[in-house]
C-alpha cells in the first residue's frame, strides 16, 4: 500500500483532513514513480477524507485515476461512532 498521512477521523479540523487528504494522493504518485517490481508486487492507493463523504469522493476520483491494483478504504475504525463508520 502506498504511504498515507492519517489523522482521526474524530478530527474538528477541516483543513487539516483535507490537506492529509491531499498529501496521500500525491505521496501515491511518489510510490507509482518508485514501484519497481509492478509485475511482482501490488500497490493499492488508500481512499482518504475522514468522515466527510465529498472529500472522499474526490480522493475516490484522483486515486481511480492513477490505476493502482487495488483500492483501500482508509482512515476509519479511529474512534467514530458505528452510524458514521457506516455512513462513509
Amino acid at each position: 500500500m502506498q504511504l498515507d498521512d492519517v489523522i482521526a477521523t474524530t478530527s474538528p479540523d477541516f483543513a487539516r483532513i483535507e490537506e492529509a487528504m491531499y498529501r496521500s494522493v500525491r505521496w501515491l504518485d511518489r510510490c507509482i514513480a518508485a514501484h519497481k517490481k509492478p509485475k511482482s508486487q501490488n500497490l493499492f492507493c488508500i481512499i482518504q477524507g475522514g468522515l466527510n463523504l465529498e472529500l472522499r469522493k474526490i480522493c475516490c476520483q484522483e486515486m481511480v485515476k492513477r490505476d493502482t491494483s487495488g483500492v483501500a478504504i482508509g482512515g476509519l475504525s479511529g474512534g467514530e461512532a458505528k452510524e458514521e463508520y457506516c455512513e462513509v
